[in-house]
Parts: C-alpha cells; structure tokens; sequence
C-alpha cells in the first residue's frame, strides 16, 4: 500500500507541490477507476480544506502513490441548488 498525494493546477504540478490524500492508500496492482476515484477525493478535500472554494472549476489533479505520479485528471464540479423562501407580503 502506498501514500496517495496530490497536486492541483491552481498551486502547480509535481510532487514539490502535493497535498496528503489522508486516509486513503492505493495497492500496485490497482484498477482505473480507483484512481479516478481518487481524483475525486482529491478534489473534494482541496475544496474543503485547501480554499478550493476560491477556485475555477474544472480543474486537472495530478495523482502520486508513493511519489510516483498516475497522472493528470480533469475533475468537474458540480453544483447543488440551493433555494430560500420568504413570505410575500399581501401588496406584492
């Protein structure tokens, strides 16, 4: 099992500019959509963690196991509506 890192555009590629993916590890003998999976958390915890907020989405995440990089995936955001409501008044 090997430590998962990554990197986003926005702070630049390489290694020299990775973040720990905690909590997840990738065997050798790994399927593709594992590590598309792993973009995809990569991404959320950027968002979440690493003012990813602040950013233009979408946006390339290279992924390193063990220092090694996987490649360069192009992760989208979706949006989530959210609604308010408020009472109208009776001359509205």
């Amino acid at each position: 099992m090997s430590e998962i890192q990554y990197a986003m555009e926005d702070c630049g590629f390489g290694i020299e500019n990775a973040y720990n993916l905690l909590g997840y590890e990738l065997d050798e003998c790994h399927e593709p959509w594992e590590v598309d999976f792993l973009a995809e958390k990569a991404a959320d915890d950027y968002f979440d963690n690493h003012d990813g907020w602040e950013s233009s989405w979408p946006m390339d995440v290279e992924i390193f196991s063990g220092g090694k990089s996987l490649g360069i995936f192009s992760v989208d955001m979706e949006t989530v509506p959210q609604f308010s409501a408020r009472k109208k008044l009776e001359d509205e």
